[in-house]
C-alpha cells in the first residue's frame, strides 16, 4: 500500500510493474493519506519540553495524550502551533515539540517519512510462498546458466529435482520459470550426485544444458 497524490500515483503505476518485481512484490494499492495506514499516536517531546515545564510535564504528558492525533498532524504538516491547556494556562506547541508515530495496521509494516508512507501487507498464503520459491528458483537457474558459461542467450534444456514443495512451485510456476530462464523444455527427473543449491531452506538440485 503506498501513500500518493493523483499525480504521485499516475507517475508510480508506470512503473508498477518494475516496484513489484525488485521488491517481490504481487499487488501495488494506493491511500490518499499515510493516517489510512495504521493508528496514530502522539506523544510529547521532552527533549524540548522538559526544560520548558519542568515538574509539570506529567501534565503536559496527560493533556498531549488528549490531542486528537489527527487534528496534530494536519497542524504540524501546515506548520501550525497546537494548543493544549496546563495547571489552568494555556500553552503553544511547536510541532518540534510533539512526536507522531503510527501504529500500523495489523499484519503490516509501515515506513513513514513526511506525508510520504508505504504498508507492506506481511502474511503469506501458499499461493504467495509458492511464488517467492518460483522466483528464487529462477535466480538459482541463472546463476546455474553462468557457471556452466553458457551465453545470455542460450537456450537451455532445464532439469529439475529435489524437494517436493520446490518441485511443486516450479510446476506451478512452469511457464514463468522457462520464459525468465529462456528454457526449451523443463523436465522433472533424478539428478542424483548433483551439488544441491539451497532454497527456502530446502533442497534443490539444477540441470542445464545447451537446447
Amino acid at each position: 500500500m503506498v501513500v500518493a497524490t493523483a499525480d504521485e500515483r499516475e507517475a508510480i503505476e508506470r512503473f508498477a510493474e518494475l516496484v513489484g518485481d525488485e521488491l517481490n512484490v504481487r499487488e501495488l494499492r494506493f491511500v490518499s493519506e499515510a493516517d489510512e495506514l495504521g493508528e496514530l499516536e502522539v506523544k510529547p517531546n521532552y527533549r524540548t519540553l522538559g526544560p520548558r515545564f519542568g515538574k509539570e510535564m506529567p501534565l503536559v504528558a496527560a493533556a498531549v495524550a488528549g490531542l486528537d492525533p489527527a487534528s496534530v498532524s494536519a497542524a504540524m504538516r501546515a506548520g501550525r502551533p497546537i494548543g493544549i491547556g496546563v495547571g489552568g494556562h494555556d500553552h503553544q506547541l511547536e510541532p518540534d515539540d510533539l512526536l507522531v508515530s503510527m501504529k500500523p495496521l495489523e499484519g503490516y509494516q509501515v515506513e513513514r517519512e513526511g506525508s510520504h508512507a508505504v504498508a507492506l501487507e506481511l502474511e503469506l498464503d501458499e499461493d504467495l510462498r509458492r511464488e517467492g520459491r518460483a522466483r528464487d528458483i529462477v535466480r538459482a537457474v541463472q546463476l546455474a546458466r553462468q557457471q556452466a558459461g553458457l551465453e545470455v542467450t542460450d537456450r537451455i534444456a532445464l532439469t529439475l529435482d529435489g524437494d517436493e514443495a520446490l518441485l511443486e512451485a516450479a510446476r506451478a510456476y512452469q511457464d514463468y520459470i522457462a520464459g525468465e530462464t529462456l528454457a526449451t523444455t523443463v523436465s522433472f527427473e533424478s539428478l542424483d550426485g548433483a551439488e544441491p543449491v539451497r532454497i527456502d531452506d530446502r533442497d534443490l538440485r539444477i540441470g542445464v544444458a545447451p537446447a
